[in-house]
């Protein structure tokens, strides 16, 4: 049975956060109503997972993730209002060692919290199963860590390319992630060289309110711009569109050079939307052989872009999954592993590698 404690400064919330958990046969083990009961509590009580309030009064919900990171590892998942104070703030729970986030109904147009009990419960079970112990050792990123113990953020090494080298046939990227994902997506993003002139595409399961500062990190972070999809995007070398929460990202034109995304508002695949297969599928349809196409799938609980890598390789692309080891949740990249003949099984610090050796001379 999965032990969980709650943090939240409000007692409704944390009467409903322990009755749905409850109710799905999670065990809750206690709960805090500020950010130094918190620690106090999950240090004491040892849980397989906690959920973290943003705002809380004693200690926030970031100091909360570094105090626990520094003395007891454990998975934790940021409950995060939606506003775009919390939106920024959560982001920065997530470089401190959060595994994951969702939000929190709040004000008049949130959703009813009983109506994302399902979302709750697997995500609060998939965190649970997180490999926290990475971030003990810097994040597995060669960093050294804080004197308290806490991983400092990983400067990104941008991987060398020779200024003479091509890249032919307009090379394309589809990165996928869920559970875990943000930050591995931030370091491969931020390692990837201009020079490459790459098209991107980015789907992170994430809610539609969090993409828009996502792509603002990521075009912040790396050399690449990137941006939000809008509806109808064109996609040129050294440029990326992140998928909207909530919408599909398809491709669907490629021409001189450049692609053609736009929304899908089809079903959900995997339950989640945007889905990694649909945009993978779509590109490895509307790309063809045409053009050069390679496929990653990152951390992540669930089996979106299995499907999506194997429709890349019937093209001729390259398929490349993140490793056990460095891998919060390693569920997406296993089933990725279990059907596809991948190209690459890769640590987080060495898939931009990964990506520009798969592009490096390609037959034109």
């Amino acid at each position: 049975m999965v032990r969980a404690v709650i943090a939240d400064d409000s007692a409704v919330m944390r009467e409903t956060l322990g009755k749905i958990l409850e109710d799905a046969g999670i065990d809750v083990v206690g709960r805090a109503k500020n950010g130094t009961e918190a620690v106090d509590l999950i240090v004491d009580v040892e849980p397989d997972v906690a959920t973290i309030d943003i705002q809380m009064p004693g200690l926030t919900g970031h100091e909360v993730i570094e105090e626990v990171m520094a003395q007891k590892p454990t998975p934790m998942l940021v409950i995060s209002s939606q506003t775009t104070k919390n939106a920024e703030a959560t982001f920065e729970a997530l470089e401190a060692g959060a595994v994951d986030f969702i939000a929190k109904p709040s004000g008049d147009n949130s959703v009813p919290i009983w109506s994302k009990q399902d979302e709750i419960v697997d995500q609060v079970r998939a965190v649970a199963r997180a490999d926290v112990s990475a971030t003990t050792r810097a994040d597995s990123d060669g960093g050294a860590g804080t004197a308290a113990g806490r991983s400092s953020r990983p400067e990104p090494t941008t991987v060398e390319v020779d200024a003479t080298e091509e890249f032919p046939n307009d090379p394309t990227l589809v990165i996928g992630a869920s559970t875990g994902g943000p930050r591995v997506v931030e370091r491969v993003l931020s390692e990837l060289p201009e020079r490459a002139g790459l098209r991107i595409l980015v789907v992170q399961h994430m809610a539609d309110h969090y993409t828009e500062r996502f792509a603002t990190r990521l075009d912040e972070r790396t050399d690449y711009d990137i941006r939000e999809s809008t509806g109808r995007d064109r996609v040129g070398p050294g440029e990326g569109v992140l998928a909207k929460g909530g919408r599909h990202l398809a491709v669907t034109g490629f021409r001189n050079g450049r692609l053609t995304v736009e929304h899908d508002d089809g079903p959900e695949r995997h339950n989640v939307k945007p889905a990694i297969d649909v945009t993978m599928e779509t590109a490895a349809e509307t790309i063809g052989h045409r053009g050069n196409l390679a496929g990653v799938v990152l951390t992540g609980m669930g089996a979106d872009g299995a499907a999506g890598l194997a429709a890349i390789k019937d093209v001729g692309g390259k398929a490349i999954a993140q490793d056990e080891s460095t891998s919060r949740v390693y569920g997406m990249p296993k089933e990725a592993a279990d059907q596809v003949d991948l190209d690459m099984v890769l640590p987080k610090d060495r898939i931009a590698e990964g990506v520009v050796n798969a592009f490096r001379g390609w037959s034109s």
